[in-house]
């Protein structure tokens, strides 16, 4: 995200589902904004706001959807792969890519989505098979908070947007194989809708010496590292 003199710029990252959609969708109805969705294939995004531009994204992999479940014992390497390269090297060339022109901006801020799957702390206990996703998004976590250190000028955190009814999370809730995400799915489980503009109200209001390098939830709460 960039701020100009009138115009609030958005860069959302696989905006052509689930929860990066519902953000294009929430700042579409804003005023003096303008989103950029990235998607890999432009022709195939069709958006009728017109503060809305889809733009090309040809480094790494952020469209993907990464959902194989299951321990650390039963894990292929080929998976853990899989997610580490949509998770976490997917954002770290983004960031690589818009640094320059972050730069620019007088209040740059450079907000990726993480989980709290990827606390240690928190809910590393839960049966549910986790192992690929947690520990790419956990990754995803330091690289966040290493460019929060490395970069004085940037407001950087990893925010979880919770649990969203989402392609991903009903395909986890289809492949967890213990039985325990469908009751908490069941219970707090977020349209994408509603979660698109809790997360808009955090970043809008995030700033480095408040938020930045932290671990933030969708309620505004620091989740355990």
């Amino acid at each position: 995200m960039s701020t100009g003199a009138t115009t609030t710029v958005y860069l959302i990252t696989g905006a052509n589902r689930g929860i990066g959609l519902a953000l294009v969708n929430a700042l579409a109805a804003k005023p003096n904004v303008a989103i950029f969705a990235a998607v890999r294939d432009p022709s195939a995004f069709k958006h009728s706001a017109q503060n809305v531009y889809s733009v090309k994204y040809t480094s790494g992999d952020l469209d993907g959807i990464a959902t194989y479940m299951g321990s650390a014992l039963d894990t292929p390497p080929s998976a853990l792969r899989e997610h580490f390269e949509i998770n976490t090297t997917g954002i770290l060339v983004l960031f690589q890519s818009l640094a320059n022109l972050l730069r620019k901006s007088a209040t740059p801020k450079f907000i990726p989505i993480s989980s709290a799957a990827a606390s240690l702390t928190a809910y590393i206990e839960l049966p549910a098979g986790y192992t690929c996703y947690g520990a790419s998004k956990a990754a995803l976590n330091y690289i966040a908070r290493k460019i929060h250190f490395e970069n004085d000028w940037l407001v950087c955190f990893p925010l979880a947007p919770g649990i969203v009814k989402t392609d991903m999370s009903r395909a986890n809730r289809e492949m967890d194989k213990t039985g325990s995400l469908a009751p908490i799915q069941d219970m707090i489980a977020m349209e994408p809708g509603d979660a698109a503009l809790r997360l808009i109200d955090i970043v809008d209001g995030s700033t480095r010496e408040k938020d930045g390098g932290e671990f933030i939830n969708v309620d505004g709460s620091r989740i355990p590292w």
